[in-house]
């Protein structure tokens, strides 16, 4: 069996062969790399039975070649086979019973974020911490040292995925510890208020589980709709949460090799929410999307043209 090395080498080929335009040779490449047996060295099956860094390397030539319908195909199938996770979401008729009741619990009108690293804290923070004051909500910036006092590290799957540099990952999983406990709004730091004149009230029922749907669809198992964990509003003790943090360990163990938006982000997030009762947020809460590192001066138009007009609250910008 070839190693990992080989692999890699591989699809970068067939990457490169996709950037020089020469998309036959590519698809040749990609052809050859499925009879093999991989030991799951280019990663976890997905639906269509391929390892998934195959997989991606055939949807990053269906887009090159501007295959539409191949891509929206690759896209859906883009998970593992949905009774991989499936287990996980199976709730005594006790629990769903307190996810009912969950249900109709105000959310604490907390805000939390989180920035692990040592890379200063992006600005949004201060932005979030300003909105909050004007609007009667508390706001908690976590770092690491907030998350020990908390016994986040007690977690073992944080603390591999913190050690391992993994902080996408490890802010996965705190996530669902602070929303378990306090409850509350969470947000990933690349959001940025919209605007100061209305707040999420305005928005949301502020009553049990609320998250957005991700544009992509993806075969849950449950449907199409995939939601993102990046912004999630929830009372505190929800049973989703508890779940999600028990189920960890069995699934990285199962699949060892999987990216962690299976394993702790938006995939094993919408299996197991969606087996009870959730709100969605409006189809305009997220007013703007701006490249990564764009000019603040972007933002602040996009605030401008908002107070103007009853668009949405969060604006996606990463500014670091």
């Amino acid at each position: 069996m070839s190693d990992k090395k080989y692999y890699d080498a591989q699809l970068q080929a067939a990457r490169q062969l996709q950037n020089d335009g020469r998309y036959a040779e590519a698809h040749a490449l990609i052809q050859s790399l499925i009879v093999e047996k991989d030991g799951h060295l280019m990663g976890e099956p997905t639906v269509l039975g391929l390892p998934r860094r195959l997989h991606a390397a055939r949807l990053r030539l269906a887009k090159a070649e501007g295959d539409m319908v191949a891509k929206i195909g690759y896209q859906y199938t883009l998970v593992p086979p949905p009774q991989l996770l499936a287990k996980y979401a199976r709730f005594s008729p006790e629990e769903l019973r307190t996810i009912g009741l969950k249900g109709r619990e105000n959310v604490p009108r907390f805000i939390h974020q989180i920035w692990i690293g040592e890379k200063v804290p992006p600005v949004s923070g201060e932005a979030w911490a300003g909105h909050a004051a004007r609007h009667g909500y508390q706001y908690r910036l976590w770092r690491e040292a907030d998350l020990e006092r908390e016994g986040v590290f007690s977690n073992a799957v944080f603390r591999t995925m913190l050690d391992q540099g993994d902080y996408p990952g490890a802010v996965d999983v705190a996530r669902y510890v602070v929303l378990e406990r306090y409850g509350g709004i969470y947000l990933d730091c690349d959001w940025y208020p919209a605007r100061d004149d209305m707040s999420f009230d305005a928005f949301l029922p502020l009553m049990g589980l609320t998250a957005f749907d991700e544009k992509t669809p993806r075969d849950t198992g449950q449907g199409s709709m995939l939601l993102a964990n990046s912004f999630i509003a929830s009372p505190a003790g929800h049973p989703v949460f508890r779940r999600m943090l028990e189920a960890f360990p069995a699934i990285i163990k199962e699949m060892p090799r999987a990216p962690a938006w299976w394993s702790t982000g938006p995939l094993i997030f919408t299996v197991i929410a969606r087996a009870g009762s959730i709100s969605l947020a409006p189809a305009a809460f997220v007013a703007a999307s701006l490249a990564d590192r764009a000019p603040f001066g972007d933002v602040e138009a996009i605030r401008r043209e908002c107070a103007t007009e009853a668009n949405g609250l969060l604006i996606a910008w990463k500014s670091w």
